[in-house]
């Protein structure tokens, strides 16, 4: 920082510059009069009307800035003429209609001027495939643009949500799309989402800033909300292979469990000979637990609701457990031990919340969450028929052969003793002769009575770790 201290109007003088167009003003591709600066490139050249247009054929998101004679005043290539051509990789279709008008002078109608910006207003509806050209709404990382969209009009041509989709832009509907986002755009929101714990609303902030703060109904947020979970939902299943072969998506294949922890016939080989000796090696470990403030109300129209995912990833089969509670009976367990707020307090409903939190079971080692096991609480954790649930379908995941299974839970002293209940359930089943070692994690046993220190803790349990 001292050496930047005496380069600091060094560099604000260079940053100035970039306000102004070069001395001679002229395009870098032609010699001709420069007036259109493109924000995107590097360097942020000068370019003529034409060569702008043409090098950004490929690349219509850029920002584009006029000279007007005394500043650079912000524009779209939307005004320049430029298109998006579907069908035929960016080039015009051969078949389009003859005698369109130029897209450079058609479109003064379609932008509002307010102050020194630029507003773009909701498009028009589409007309497709007549004249075979329309105004939509692309949203881009750029932030959002109104672009003028040529359509294929060939005989074997892909209708015009397909045509859009194979371009890199994933219409918001499929019949009349007049809103499409790029793939660009859902890849980021998924990783802001997953690194940055963005939520779609701070996420449509972001693009409201880049397009323009005074005019936030331009984003449409719902729609990038609903595309991009149906863009996830496509990656997950280019990600595991369901692209290329028609395969049954089974519970939890849209899932990935822990590659350590020993599953027959994935990454281990079971010995054909039992020794007790060894028999530790080949056991599962799992670790149960609740969270309290994942909760989630009512929705306002549940006939609409769709579950893209439902059993193919972490969640359990929605239809099956709800099957499974609707015939067990709810029975409120007291706690035996300590005080636990997880046995004692969680049974209280709140009416409002179609889930009050969520329950599931992970590897003890390594943290992975187990396909197809997690669950949806009603009251709370000591619903003991939720817990069973996920225990049972995290101890069918790609167990087959596995004698030995340890479970740790907090409230395992309470929990375990009625474990025997589960085979008398329609739904539940633990495989078959398969062990089960109840154990409590060390952060939670020392809050236990003494009894269940020497019972349940993991320092004498073999092969705990």
């Amino acid at each position: 920082l001292w050496q930047w201290t005496f380069r600091t109007q060094d560099y604000l003088n260079i940053l100035l510059e970039h306000e102004a167009p070069p001395p001679n003003r002229v395009c870098c591709l032609c010699d001709g009069d420069g007036t259109q600066k493109c924000q995107d490139c590097l360097a942020e050249p000068i370019f003529c009307t034409r060569c702008c247009r043409t090098q950004h054929s490929l690349l219509p998101f850029h920002q584009i800035s006029q000279w007007n004679g005394d500043f650079f005043e912000e524009t779209t290539l939307t005004k320049l003429g430029v298109e998006i051509h579907l069908g035929h990789r960016g080039q015009p279709c051969p078949h389009h209609c003859i005698g369109a008008p130029d897209r450079g002078n058609d479109l003064s109608d379609v932008f509002i001027k307010s102050g020194s910006r630029t507003v773009w207003p909701e498009p028009p509806e589409a007309n497709i495939p007549t004249p075979g050209r329309c105004q939509m709404t692309v949203v881009d990382t750029s932030g959002i643009h109104v672009m003028s969209i040529c359509f294929c009009q060939c005989s074997d041509a892909l209708t015009a949500d397909k045509q859009l989709f194979e371009m890199g832009l994933f219409p918001a509907s499929f019949t009349c799309p007049k809103t499409a986002f790029t793939f660009a755009l859902l890849d980021d929101f998924i990783r802001d989402n997953l690194e940055c714990s963005t939520s779609c609303m701070n996420y449509y902030s972001k693009l409201r800033q880049i397009t323009s703060s005074m005019f936030p109904h331009l984003v449409p947020v719902k729609e990038l909300l609903r595309v991009a979970r149906q863009w996830h939902q496509l990656k997950l299943l280019k990600w595991n292979g369901f692209g290329h072969e028609q395969r049954d998506l089974n519970d939890g294949k849209l899932a990935l469990f822990c590659p350590a922890c020993p599953q027959p016939g994935i990454n281990i080989t079971l010995p054909n000979e039992e020794n007790t000796t060894t028999q530790w090696l080949y056991s599962c470990s799992l670790v149960m637990d609740g969270n309290f403030k994942a909760e989630h109300l009512h929705p306002t129209h549940p006939e609409d609701e769709v579950w893209l995912t439902d059993r193919k990833g972490y969640m359990a089969a929605r239809a099956r457990y709800r099957a499974h509670l609707a015939i067990t009976e709810d029975s409120t367990q007291r706690s035996e031990c300590n005080n636990h707020r997880a046995v004692n307090q969680a049974n209280t409903s709140r009416h409002k919340l179609e889930a009050t939190g969520i329950g599931g079971c992970a590897c003890a080692h390594h943290g992975c969450f187990v396909p197809n096991s997690m669950v949806d609480f009603q009251k709370g954790e000591s619903r003991q028929m939720n817990m069973d649930y996920t225990l049972c379908n995290a101890l069918a995941h790609n167990t087959n052969g596995l004698g030995r299974a340890l479970t740790f839970y907090d409230v395992n002293c309470q929990y375990n003793k009625h474990l025997i209940r589960v085979e008398d359930s329609t739904h539940l089943s633990i495989p078959s002769g398969m062990a089960i070692i109840p154990g409590i994690g060390l952060w939670h046993v020392h809050g236990h009575q003494d009894k269940c220190f020497v019972r349940y803790a993991s320092n004498f349990i073999p092969g705990a770790g």
